[in-house]
């Protein structure tokens, strides 16, 4: 009598606080909360759905998980009645919460049989929900209970299909935006290549080599393209050691007036990693104004691994 009271006088707050009638709050019965007596439940969500009220019976010492359909969010985070009987988890994508049962300090289990509070929180499709936990024996409690809302998985099904057309047709317009872009800078490429080739052109070609522990660098080729243009040279490894060779960087330094590296230098390599008796080939770029030229460069190769093997050569004009 004393909790059918109870219950009657919150269904009234709740009503004045709300604004809502006792029949716009689902799972109200007679003024009491809807129980739930399954091990494991499964409860429909309904748009029409405003508040949700249900008392459950949970165990001391075992979970009672609670899980909710994908694309449910929490609006609110759960408020507990009382902190002391109920400990809350919450995991999101997809939203669970996990809720167990406590016991006060030196108070028999049996004692805390009947005990309840409540867990109230908002979801983020507008519904809210208050849960009267009661604590009980394993027996009589759940589990599990289970939150199905099928208007919402479709409508968010349908959001999804759209949102996918949209991507996709976003997608579309980026390739061809991109592969407009792609033929325009090769456009300039060229442009600019065939107008450093006007202004200045000059390539030497040569032999040098160097080795580190089986590891062979080369390089024949050195190019400058333009006045103030790029300087390129090519390079090549060998590996004639038994273990593999990775490549860490290449780094390029000009020799006058001592070793100083080129800042902005870009280098290429078909692959970093080569087995015994393969060959890496590459290249290394970078861009000079006439003040800073020189004749003599020195290219270097580190490996990331291993011995950390560091080859250095020289070539010039």
């Amino acid at each position: 009598m004393r909790e059918h009271l109870i219950n009657s006088i919150f269904l009234i707050l709740m009503s004045l606080y709300s604004g809502l009638s006792a029949e716009e709050i689902s799972g109200v019965e007679g003024g009491t909360p809807q129980p739930i007596t399954e091990k494991v439940s499964v409860i429909t969500i309904k748009n029409s759905d405003t508040v949700i009220y249900r008392s459950v019976n949970i165990a001391i010492g075992e979970v009672f998980v609670i899980e909710f359909p994908p694309d449910i969010r929490l609006a609110e985070n759960p408020t507990i009645g009382d902190a002391g009987l109920l400990q809350i988890e919450v995991e999101e994508a997809p939203l669970k919460m996990k809720i167990w049962g406590l016991m006060f300090p030196d108070t028999p289990e049996e004692q805390m049989y009947g005990l309840n509070s409540n867990v109230q929180f908002k979801i983020n499709s507008g519904q809210t929900f208050i849960l009267n936990l009661i604590l009980s024996g394993p027996a009589n409690a759940s589990n599990r209970l289970i939150f199905s809302y099928p208007e919402w998985e479709k409508a968010s099904k349908e959001l999804n299909r759209e949102l996918e057309a949209i991507r996709k047709e976003l997608e579309k317009e980026h390739e061809k935006k991109m592969k407009g872009l792609s033929a325009e800078v090769e456009k300039q490429m060229i442009s600019l290549s065939a107008k450093a080739f006007s202004e200045f052109f000059q390539c030497s070609s040569y032999s040098a080599r160097t080795e580190k522990d089986l590891v062979f660098l080369r390089s024949d080729r050195i190019c400058k393209i333009g006045k103030d243009g790029i300087v390129t040279v090519n390079f090549s490894v060998k590996n004639r050691y038994r273990q593999r060779f990775h490549i860490e960087s290449v780094k390029i330094y000009s020799m006058r007036g001592g070793k100083t590296e080129i800042d902005g230098a870009q280098y290429h390599v078909d692959r970093f990693s080569m087995q015994f008796d393969e060959t890496v080939n590459g290249g290394i770029a970078f861009r000079i104004k006439d003040e800073d030229y020189s004749r003599e460069y020195l290219i270097e190769v580190t490996e990331s691994t291993g011995k950390k093997r560091k080859l250095e050569l020289k070539v010039s004009f």
